[in-house]
């Protein structure tokens, strides 16, 4: 059977298929149906993919994808065999394929690598008649599904996807957080990929009408990137480009009724960030932490998606390899040394990710960091609000100065509801801002029977500790000269809000 030959008439552009173009000479080799209808390369020796004959702006940019040289890479590690082929070929694998196809039947050149198909399916019928027969990918995630990343992006070399399905991206939004247009752009996947990303390209699940969690596709392109490792956006510039910060960056400052809201990237930029109390002396033009300076080149991901193997203590043999993708810093660890969920105490938390960029000398040093750094906060919340019957409501016989102000009986010093932001409602919300999992009462509290919330967004106060800090401690001394109030519980003295210029980055 001969392939069929499509005219050369210029630039087609089709919904979806921009960088789609009619040429002069056949589209695919013969013989064709030989491997149910996978194509694979219309030239195995260049990496020009029979569907890259068309495509020729998606074939451009994942020629430099590790998936173009899937095959290669795999020979090259001296761990070939028969067991990986089907991750490093063509074939049934991701794209909802259930019969042997591709490699599985032909195992030749043509079929090496993860190609086109490898996503998209046999490209056969589309090929015979492409406005008739679109094989779309998708861009679900899952670690049970025919289709999608998880069939080989799995197992206990490459758990990507079974560590998301533990994480909170992997949760599928309900209520406002998949209808609201506020909310979508950051909890429903589709929305984040036109919205934070301006991808448009068409997949098997869109505008289906169904919210969808934030998916391997959502953060990753596919088809290829410039960022390493196919990323939509670089993790290694401190602005609101980062990758994580385009959505972790919404809410930091008053007023709001829901307190901060994914402030974490706003934190450790140190921009747009918390309450300024008056007269508060702070260069808040300048990061003041190494956690956002160069120091810390990949920010968020250094702590965020560590990666580390775990073997048998015994004999040395490969158990596990994490790849980081339950997003959680500090990662919690069973008595087996896999990742497990948290919360935990503290001496069970993995630290190695903070001796990556050799910030810390060792785990045992940073876990002592943590420790010292998550006191000193929770010291400063305590001046603020010592909620000392636990029941989550700020009333006079609570420590702390806040507790004095409701004492006063002024509704509106502490009504969050409102747009008026006092003195008081500024040192509540910075303390949202901090707040630590020992110090739950700040991110679900009622005062004079209004409710507030926060999302916890300090990391246990390592995002920022010295502008934490600083915030803090000015924030008492507002609440203190303005109402006239005595501190019940006081820890702190002048507070160091300059620090080496080593350890900024402007």
């Amino acid at each position: 059977m001969r392939a069929p030959v499509l005219v050369a008439v210029g630039l087609l552009v089709v919904t979806g298929c921009q960088d789609t173009a009619f040429i002069d000479r056949q589209v695919a080799q013969p013989p064709l149906g030989s491997a149910n209808g996978f194509l694979g390369y219309f030239d195995a020796s260049t990496g020009l993919t029979t569907c890259g004959n068309c495509h020729v702006g998606k074939q451009a940019v994942w020629a430099t994808t590790a998936h173009a040289r899937a095959w290669t890479d795999l020979q090259a590690s001296g761990e070939a065999e028969p067991a990986c082929y089907g991750c490093h070929s063509v074939n049934q694998r991701g794209n909802g394929e259930v019969e042997p196809g591709g490699f599985a039947l032909v195992a030749g050149p043509a079929f090496h690598d993860v190609q086109c198909e490898s996503c998209h399916g046999p490209g056969l019928a589309h090929v015979r008649d492409p406005d008739a027969v679109r094989p779309l990918a998708s861009i679900l995630a899952d670690t049970t599904a025919t289709t999608g990343c998880g069939e080989c992006h799995s197992g206990i070399h490459n758990p990507f996807v079974e560590q998301w399905a533990a994480s909170r991206h992997s949760t599928v939004p309900t209520g406002s957080r998949a209808t609201s247009p506020t909310c979508q752009p950051c909890h429903n996947g589709e929305a984040a990929l036109i919205a934070k990303f301006g991808e448009t390209d068409i997949y098997l699940e869109h505008d289906d009408g169904q919210p969808s969690a934030i998916t391997c596709a959502v953060c990753h392109d596919p088809h290829g990137s410039p960022n390493d490792h196919q990323l939509r956006a670089p993790i290694d510039v401190a602005t609101q480009d980062h990758l994580c910060v385009r959505c972790h960056a919404r809410r930091a400052t008053p007023p709001s009724a829901g307190g901060p809201h994914a402030p974490q990237g706003l934190l450790v930029l140190g921009q747009n960030v918390g309450w300024i109390p008056p007269n508060f002396a702070y260069d808040t033009t300048r990061i003041v932490s190494t956690h956002g300076s160069e120091a810390n080149p990949k920010l968020c991901a250094t702590c965020h998606v560590p990666r580390f193997e775990v073997t048998n203590p015994e004999t040395g043999d490969f158990v596990f390899r994490s790849v980081g993708h339950r997003f959680e810093a500090l990662v919690c660890l069973g008595a087996d040394s896999l990742p497990t969920a948290g919360p935990c105490p503290v001496d069970q938390r993995d630290f190695r990710a903070c001796t990556a960029s050799g910030c810390h000398a060792n785990a045992a040093a940073a876990r002592t960091a943590f420790s010292v750094v998550r006191q000193r906060i929770n010291n400063f919340l305590d001046e603020l609000w010592l909620d000392t019957d636990g029941d989550r409501v700020l009333e006079p016989s609570d420590g702390g100065v806040l507790p004095q102000v409701v004492a006063q009986g002024d509704i509106a010093a502490l009504d969050v509801r409102d747009q008026l932001v006092t003195v008081a409602e500024g040192a509540l919300w910075n303390a949202q801002l901090a707040f630590t999992d020992d110090r739950p009462q700040f991110g679900d509290g009622t005062v004079f029977g209004i409710v507030f919330t926060a999302h916890q967004g300090s990391g246990g106060g390592v995002h920022n500790p010295f502008l934490l800090e600083a915030l803090l401690t000015a924030s008492i001394d507002a609440v203190i000269a303005t109402y006239g109030v005595t501190p019940s519980n006081r820890y702190h003295g002048s507070v160091q809000a300059v620090v080496p210029p080593a350890v900024r980055r402007r």
